[in-house]
């Protein structure tokens, strides 16, 4: 198996299953918290798409999927958010956005993250976009920002959704 094949099968295996996770939630659990100051899981959902759109949009040196789509105003709030210092109130106000609003803008920032990943060949794993910072490659930023990133959320998730009483997904 080619490292970029790799690399795909393990983000769509981690976009697939957060999306099962979330998508049958109702809206009382998507906002349920283990303790005050603890992220729901509507937050974390909407948030690790966010960063995702972030970086993969950067990558490709285009508008992010947020903006370019004007989810922020779908959904009253600012173009330029990513949930990073938020807080507890912001939290809070993602957490118990449309569940249907926010899964569509997931959605599609999942494809469009499968679509980059699909039109790299191996030699662009690489490659460090930024010259001050050579050891930062795409395979590098690939492995932190979306695969680490999400496994690491979807496993909060999972632990949420445990802690209300529901199976993780299998």
């Amino acid at each position: 198996m080619k490292a970029i094949q790799f690399i795909l099968l393990t983000v769509n295996g981690m976009h697939q299953a957060m999306v099962n996770d979330v998508k049958t939630l109702t809206p009382a659990q998507l906002v349920w918290k283990p303790a005050p100051g603890a992220n729901p899981i509507g937050f974390l959902f909407w948030h690790t798409a966010r960063v995702e759109d972030m970086a993969v949009s950067g990558w490709q040196k285009k508008t992010p999927v947020w903006e370019e789509d004007k989810w922020y105003e779908k959904l009253g709030l600012d173009a330029k958010v990513y949930g990073g210092g938020f807080q507890e109130p912001d939290v809070d106000k993602v957490a118990r956005l449309p569940a249907d609003i926010i899964t569509a803008y997931v959605e599609k920032v999942f494809r469009n993250t499968g679509i980059y990943i699909q039109s790299l060949d191996e030699d662009k794993l690489d490659f460090a976009p930024n010259s001050e910072r050579p050891n930062i490659t795409i395979g590098l930023m690939l492995g932190n920002y979306i695969i680490g990133h999400g496994w690491w959320h979807l496993g909060e998730i999972r632990y949420i959704k445990g802690m209300q009483g529901m199976t993780a997904g299998r």
